[in-house]
């Protein structure tokens, strides 16, 4: 959701700099993937602290400045000749995506 300044920023810390992504301050494309707003429990609940504990200190993360909707949940799209063939939605902000199964052959 954040501008292309931002993303330049975040993406740089991550050696990501010269990658394709897409900028959404507007949330169409949230709105389009059915990506739904979190409630107060999936954004704040036990699940979530535990594992921004994890993430913000122990792997230390750290902690930035929200840009954008931070009631906006996530999702990841794994998309094929522009048809969305696999999808994970979250269900709370702690959800964690297993990405190379994610990535894996169709079943």
């Amino acid at each position: 959701m954040g501008r292309e300044d931002q993303a330049q920023k975040f993406f740089a810390k991550f050696g990501l700099e010269n990658e394709q992504r897409v900028s959404d301050p507007e949330q169409r494309l949230y709105r389009a993937f059915s990506l739904a707003r979190g409630r107060f429990d999936q954004l704040f609940g036990l699940k979530v602290w535990k594992r921004e504990w994890r993430d913000r200190i122990l792997l230390t993360h750290g902690i930035g400045r929200v840009v954008g909707d931070s009631f906006q949940l996530p999702g990841v799209f794994l998309i094929r000749h522009s048809q969305v063939v696999k999808a994970f939605r979250h269900e709370s902000v702690a959800d964690e995506v297993d990405y190379v199964q994610l990535a894996g052959p169709e079943r």
